[in-house]
């Protein structure tokens, strides 16, 4: 090979590094090249390391902080945690960050002996699947936009997902019994609605209107590995904190939103499921 060739093969090797290094929306497609070409994983090996993994996890100062915060809050409801739904964990067989979240997830699940853990991500492979469910894992087949309701004590886990599917959520339990069964692990409420308010978007949703009724307990990222627990809250909604059932401008249900990651806009398409649940409530 000559000279310019190396030279050109070396240039090009960089540039390629360096689109990776992008910001997420700028690089949609090397990150689903990259995503999708990674190679299957042998499970059998794959669960053993997830499982030392959890051993880790389970020791860490970030783990026992943040369970020692949830423990407050179940605590204050006088009822254990019973159920965990988590939305948008990601490919967690391909990126380190969803693979320590999974490991936190199982830790959190085997700490409280949750009998019921509920996962959908549309990212999920095969092998994901299997290793979800040989951690007494289910597999949600279904995406609901946001659409489950917590009957009993539940701890949702949305890491960095889209604003819509939080409001969504919150939408579904928009009355005074299930609401406070919500424990909510997310990005900031108090961040992302002071970044709506600066970028003046349309105030009006659920996540707006709950803020100053939520205790929201930030959650330290002391985390070994960086960029895996960033930004994150726990969220709770204590029945004493809402206001009152006669309030009906408070408990008057706002639209579903499409869950897109770079809009929120209304989806006239659930509405009606949305509606259903109103009347139900």
């Amino acid at each position: 090979m000559s000279g310019g060739d190396e030279e050109f093969r070396t240039v090009t090797r960089k540039k390629w590094i360096a689109r990776k290094c992008l910001s997420r929306r700028n690089r949609h497609k090397s990150e689903s090249d990259y995503l999708n070409d990674c190679p299957e994983v042998n499970v059998e090996i794959f669960q053993a390391r997830l499982e030392r993994l959890c051993g880790e996890m389970s020791q860490s100062d970030y783990f026992i902080v943040t369970m020692e915060t949830l423990q407050q809050q179940l605590d204050a409801l006088k009822r254990p945690l019973e159920r965990i739904v988590c939305l948008g964990l990601g490919p967690f067989t391909r990126t380190y960050q969803a693979l320590h979240q999974a490991a936190f997830l199982i830790s959190t699940q085997q700490l409280h002996k949750i009998k019921e853990t509920l996962y959908y991500d549309p990212v999920f492979r095969e092998t994901e699947k299997e290793l979800i469910q040989r951690f007494n894992g289910t597999i949600i087949n279904e995406d609901r936009a946001g659409r489950h309701e917590a009957h009993v004590p539940t701890l949702y886990y949305l890491p960095h997902c889209p604003y819509a599917l939080m409001h969504n959520l919150l939408l579904c339990n928009w009355n005074s019994e299930t609401l406070p069964n919500v424990f909510l692990i997310s990005n900031s409420f108090e961040m992302l609605t002071l970044n709506r308010t600066l970028a003046r978007s349309n105030p009006n949703d659920h996540i707006a209107r709950i803020i100053n009724y939520c205790t929201e307990s930030p959650l330290e990222d002391d985390y070994e590995q960086q960029n895996v627990f960033n930004d994150l809250s726990l969220h709770c909604f204590p029945s004493e904190k809402l206001p009152g059932t006669d309030n009906t401008t408070f408990w008057t249900r706002c639209a579903p939103l499409k869950v897109n990651e770079d809009e929120l806009q209304t989806d006239p398409s659930i509405e009606d499921e949305f509606s259903a649940l109103s009347i139900r409530s």
